[in-house]
């Protein structure tokens, strides 16, 4: 069955894991674990080929969360397949709905979208019922209301014979949260390998992991003990309420959260008489859940992510944190903060070394030092500048606590750079984990340990891809660090268990009809030709725009005639689509040409009828026009088929779409003689007569 005609055999390197997973995912919905850098896409590639070849009368749409990951896939999909680039259509929020929507109808057979985009199109009326597959990139995602779960759901219900296939190097380790993935795409299996799995080893470079414990100095710990007492103070009151069922000792950053999740429940459905206690329960949990955050900065961070937290805490002006700010004061933490007393963190200086070290060793290494929070990657960013290592901070687009994010642009820009040596280190935050096409990488180093299976799949991934590879783990030594680092480890292994567990318990899928096999015509094949070039970051909107425009243009000059022409009864909005020819029908098009003569001021809406724009004309006269040439700067017109004048482009109220050659309309203006020649003034167009 693998490889069939459409896969450009010169591209493709058989791996027998990709082909047996591939073979079973063309027969149900499949989900699909694999480590990064194992060839997920290829595996999406693959089954998409199947489907395009066998079923050609019927599409592909492949999702991923990000813009730049559909971009990437994209340029995947015509490096392997034979497709023409008109054959592969990208559509993300950049792109205005109606513009979508005619891509949508278009002439492409893979569509690459983001979730988000699928949804809104789908709840304005796309079908997915045309689509053969539908692939999910990093479908950890499909939990609760993302996108994902309701595409998914949407696809079934429409479809006759949906095929799903979901992608992730890491669905999670509870088995609730893996079965939740599994109902929300319909999984009726699941296609999971490890590194160590005897067909995918021998395509796997070997990556060292290394733990670094740092002791933390004593000035460190001295603080440390300072903000513990605060935070014991909390818990003992926590633990005395029954409001976590556990000794103050036990309560951990895991059991606040819950508690106040709880909390927030029962305030919900309680009278407003009963409030007051739960409120009181839920502020100490509150402050308890900062202090822990506070310490774990100190711990794990370094005092310079303390100063930034506890600043911006006093700034807020929320009662609570100027109890908590001022009980901290009273014990002297502020003044130890914001004094020099105490040094960065010794992880800094260890982070230096290993990346020097590194770079000593091979000047043209790549490496990627992850970090939770960006004033962490910002001064780290500083540190390795001042000491000559040339380092980027790469960071999400959203904008938090005055910290802004990077653009699109800005996040390509950098990886180009990184790619082609001109960056040597990345210190990135989660945006780096997951699914970017980062050039493969000599070292990772972890300035914390996570504690999620996920992320720390993910952050070890980025090595390794195609030669040996390095990752290091720092860890403050009898901290929270130390507890995240065992529980990363413990997660990961009980995630490849519960899988082996939940795959004997997946049911199969009720299907309704089976397609009818349509091979793809050998010319088809042939057109494609060489491999399509890779798409800019700034381009995926392809043709889909300009016959957008066309069509809209079209639209608009025909409901501009039916509106001129109804006078002053308007014309309802629900007669316009049975007025227009048939392939003008569309209502997102019919909307946004009605928009667009709103905006020019031609036409009005009043209720759910379209009247035109009448201006005021004093004593003008009514006449005939017919347009036989346009100029530079107005047009040439016939009036009442007698005479001849020209009309100045500010002197025509009317809709430019009239001012082209052929057409006749009536209007209101004046005729008026100046310079010796003979000038129309336009006030108001009255009908349009071809």
């Amino acid at each position: 069955m693998f490889p069939n005609p459409l896969v450009r055999a010169e591209e493709f390197e058989a791996r027998e894991y990709q082909l047996a997973i591939s073979e079973k995912a063309v027969r149900g919905n499949t989900l699909v674990v694999l480590p990064t850098a194992l060839g997920k896409t290829v595996i999406a590639a693959l089954v998409a080929s199947h489907f395009l070849y066998n079923y050609s009368d019927r599409k592909v749409l492949v999702m991923a969360p990000t813009r730049p990951l559909t971009l990437q896939h994209r340029n995947t999909f015509l490096r392997l397949l034979r497709l023409r680039p008109e054959d592969v259509q990208v559509l993300t929020g950049k792109q205005p709905q109606h513009v979508r929507f005619v891509a949508w109808s278009g002439p492409a057979r893979v569509f690459l979208a983001t979730p988000q985009v699928v949804e809104n199109d789908h709840e304005a009326g796309l079908r997915l019922d045309g689509f053969s597959l539908l692939i999910f990139d990093e479908c950890h995602r499909a939990r609760k209301n993302y996108s994902y779960t309701k595409v998914a759901r949407a696809y079934v219900q429409e479809s006759p014979y949906p095929i799903i296939l979901g992608l992730t190097a890491s669905p999670g380790a509870e088995k609730e949260k893996i079965k939740e993935i599994c109902d929300a795409l319909f999984i009726e299996q699941i296609e999971a390998r490890t590194e160590e799995d005897p067909d995918v080893s021998p395509y796997v470079s070997r990556v060292s992991i290394e733990w670094k414990l740092v002791p933390l100095p004593r000035e460190y710990l001295d603080l440390r003990e300072k903000i513990r007492e605060s935070l014991n103070e909390r818990l003992e009151r926590i633990a005395s309420l029954g409001v976590v069922k556990k000794p103050a000792r036990y309560i951990f950053r895991t059991d606040l959260v819950e508690a106040s999740d709880k909390l927030r429940g029962m305030l919900s459905s309680s009278p407003p008489g009963r409030r007051g206690p739960i409120f009181g329960a839920l502020s100490l949990v509150s402050s308890a859940m900062t202090l822990y955050h506070a310490l774990e900065l100190l711990e794990s961070q370094g005092i310079h992510a303390l100063r930034s937290f506890l600043t911006k805490m006093g700034e807020t002006g929320k009662r609570s944190h100027r109890g908590i700010t001022s009980e901290l004061a009273s014990k002297g933490v502020l003044d130890i903060v914001d004094s020099d007393r105490l040094g960065e963190h010794p992880k800094v200086e260890q982070a230096l070394r290993i990346v020097s070290e590194q770079l000593r060793s091979n000047p043209l290494s790549r490496i990627i030092l992850f970090t939770q929070f960006r004033e962490t990657a910002t001064y780290l960013v500083s540190r390795l500048s001042a000491a000559g290592i040339r380092a980027e901070r790469f960071v999400g687009q959203a904008t938090r606590e005055g910290d802004v994010g990077m653009t699109q642009q800005e996040q390509s820009e950098i990886l180009r750079s990184f790619a082609d040596g001109e960056t040597s280190v990345l210190v990135a935050t989660s945006i780096g984990e997951e699914g970017l096409d980062i050039p493969s990488v000599d070292l990772v180093v972890f300035y914390e340990p996570v504690p999620s299976e996920i992320r720390y799949i993910q952050r070890k991934g980025r090595t390794g891809r195609r030669r040996f590879g390095r990752v290091v783990i720092l860890a403050a030594d009898d901290t929270v660090d130390v507890r995240y680092l065992h529980a990363s480890r413990k997660l990961a292994e009980k995630m490849r268990q519960v899988i082996r567990s939940l795959n004997a318990s997946l049911q199969p899928i009720l299907r309704t009809g089976v397609p009818e096999r349509r091979p793809m015509p050998q010319e088809l094949l042939n057109e494609a030709g060489e491999r399509a070039p890779e798409l800019p970051v700034e381009d995926e909107s392809g043709e889909a725009a300009a016959r957008a425009e066309g069509m809209i243009r079209e639209i608009a000059g025909k409901v501009l005639e039916l509106v001129l022409n109804s006078g002053d009864q308007g014309v309802p909005v629900q007669d316009l689509g049975r007025a227009l020819e048939p392939g003008n029908r569309q209502e997102y098009l019919i909307r946004e040409a009605i928009a667009r003569l709103e905006e020019e001021g031609q036409i009005e809406s009043r209720g759910n009828r379209i009247f035109p724009v009448q201006v005021a004309s004093g004593g003008a006269e009514s006449h005939e026009f017919e347009v036989e040439k346009v100029v530079p700067g107005g047009a040439v017109v016939l009036v009442d088929g007698r005479f001849r004048a020209e009309i100045p482009a500010e002197e025509y109220q009317g809709p430019r779409l009239l001012i082209k050659r052929g057409k006749r309309f009536r209007a209101r203006g004046e005729i008026y003689r100046q310079d010796g020649r003979l000038y129309a003034r336009i006030f108001s167009v009255e009908k349009v007569m071809s």
